[in-house]
């Protein structure tokens, strides 16, 4: 949970339609705003010796693919045309990722792949741009042959819930980086393809606000300052605490962000979130690109 950044940037609200008013906008952005300004909760005691922290190599960046590759052929005799279109599967350990397009401002995905079908009912509105002013971006699950349709997680109660969008209204690229954070060990690692490219202790929830566990992805990321209580980056993530209905009046988020608490690394002492040294929250800002996948496990 973004620890009151673990407290949720969203705000709660019920959707009934899939039309916003300016008004319903602000009302999210106040709430937002007054849901950001605590500190993360780290008053706990209770101190734990930190792991070393390592970070080495420059992760590579997301690339642009096409979403299809299509080949035509002609019958001589007539004029029928007939396409066969495939899409090209992932490589190990590449990831998939949506983009939306600056003309859709709200996300409205459906039950399957297909315009017909019903739409997700959602606990609340998925904007574009985020709050934040960044891209919607999500992480691609599946697509279908022709390439038309694409299913992406969506970061909204349940967690690991997902719905189908028009690939249309998309930029899909690629890249190789992905995440797993250790909960029995306390420990975060990254990799880009093959390489591990950081490996550091962590903080997590505890027993009674424990971070949850699944695969998750990260959808924003928030600058802060170096002092504050998240340190200089948050890393949102698309997962909500499991044992929080709400945290401080919002929904509670989960995320990876720094620490002004560096003594408690190794420890079980936040709302759900995973705490990192400053160092390396920095790194994983400059390398980790929106889209990756984090793993989640005991």
């Amino acid at each position: 949970m973004i620890d009151r950044y673990c407290s949720g940037v969203l705000p709660t609200m019920v959707v009934m339609s899939h039309r916003f008013s300016a008004l319903d906008r602000v009302v999210a952005a106040l709430l937002v705003v007054a849901l950001l300004s605590a500190a993360c909760g780290a008053g706990d005691d209770e101190v734990s010796a930190g792991l070393t922290t390592t970070t080495t190599t420059t992760a590579t960046a997301a690339t642009t693919i096409d979403s299809v590759t299509a080949t035509s052929t002609s019958i001589a005799a007539t004029t029928t045309t007939t396409t066969t279109t495939t899409v090209r599967p992932p490589e190990p350990f590449e990831t998939f990722v949506a983009t939306i397009k600056s003309g859709y401002q709200i996300l409205e995905p459906h039950v399957e792949p297909d315009g017909e079908s019903d739409r997700l009912q959602l606990e609340f509105g998925i904007y574009n741009p985020t709050y934040f002013g960044n891209p919607l971006v999500l992480m691609v699950t599946d697509r279908t042959a022709d390439g038309q349709w694409l299913k992406v997680q969506i970061p909204v109660r349940p967690n690991g819930t997902e719905g189908w969008i028009p690939a249309e209204q998309a930029v899909l690229s690629s890249h190789f980086v992905r995440a797993a954070v250790n909960l029995t060990d306390r420990v975060v690692k990254v990799w880009d393809g093959d390489d591990l490219i950081a490996e550091t202790g962590a903080v997590i929830g505890t027993a009674n606000r424990p971070t949850p566990v699944g695969r998750f992805f990260v959808n924003d990321l928030v600058e802060k300052w170096p002092d504050s209580a998240y340190g200089p980056y948050v890393l949102s993530l698309s997962g909500f605490s499991e044992s929080l209905e709400e945290f401080a009046g919002g929904l509670p988020v989960i995320a990876i962000h720094g620490t002004n608490r560096p003594e408690l690394i190794g420890g079980a002492h936040s709302n759900g979130c995973i705490r990192v040294p400053n160092d390396v929250v920095i790194f994983l800002a400059e390398n980790v690109p929106m889209g990756t996948p984090v793993d989640i496990y005991a």
